[in-house]
């Protein structure tokens, strides 16, 4: 039978290496507990050794492992992840509607390039997209629930681009109110954006 103590104030048995521990848990407000504390420590074998935690060890592999886990999961959320409404991702025919509006942005006077492939990902072919720098917006729904009228605030957001605050803004060669609620047609329909100043 393991050697036991009694604790000298609730009397009760305890393992000696646990003796100051139960006054610890048991009788911290006890107006004895300080000086049997001290005392305890003092005795030779009273209080169990510490025990250390084996060292964690890491190998190389494991960390290259994580990090391989951690890219391709990034990687395949960007390429899966679904088109945000009101921008799905499309077949590319326009079985719906196949449309086309010509968009020209001025930034204080000079010409701005429209990028290639706004609207293309590896997956994802979004309704509104660019083809080349021409500036030809394709507009390509697939059913009427996506065969909705498109706006050029659309167009920029699908960019990335606030719309901002056109100097001027011309539909078909007549100046318009400057406003992202421009629908986008077919052509002939040819969209001419002023600004002072615009950063493609």
């Amino acid at each position: 039978m393991a050697k036991t103590d009694h604790c000298p104030i609730c009397n009760v048995s305890v393992k000696p290496e646990n003796l100051v521990r139960h006054l610890n848990d048991i009788h911290p407000r006890h107006p004895d507990t300080p000086r049997l504390r001290e005392e305890l420590r003092a005795e030779v074998g009273r209080v169990g050794p510490k025990r250390t935690a084996a060292p964690l060890r890491i190998q190389k592999w494991q960390v290259a492992l994580v990090a391989l886990i951690v890219v391709g999961g990034v990687g395949v959320y960007y390429l899966t992840r679904a088109s945000p409404e009101p921008y799905p991702c499309v077949s590319g025919v326009g079985t719906y509607y196949h449309w086309h509006t010509q968009l020209s942005i001025t930034s204080g006077g000079n010409p701005v390039t429209i990028p290639a492939n706004i609207g293309i990902t590896a997956t994802c072919l979004e309704v509104l997209h660019t083809h080349d720098t021409s500036g030809l917006i394709h507009i390509e729904p697939d059913t009427p629930e996506q065969g909705r009228v498109y706006t050029i605030g659309d167009f920029f957001a699908v960019w990335g681009k606030p719309f901002g605050a056109p100097d001027h803004m011309f539909l078909n060669g007549t100046e318009i109110p400057a406003s992202p609620t421009v629908g986008l047609y077919d052509r002939p329909e040819a969209i001419i954006l002023q600004y002072a100043s615009f950063t493609p």
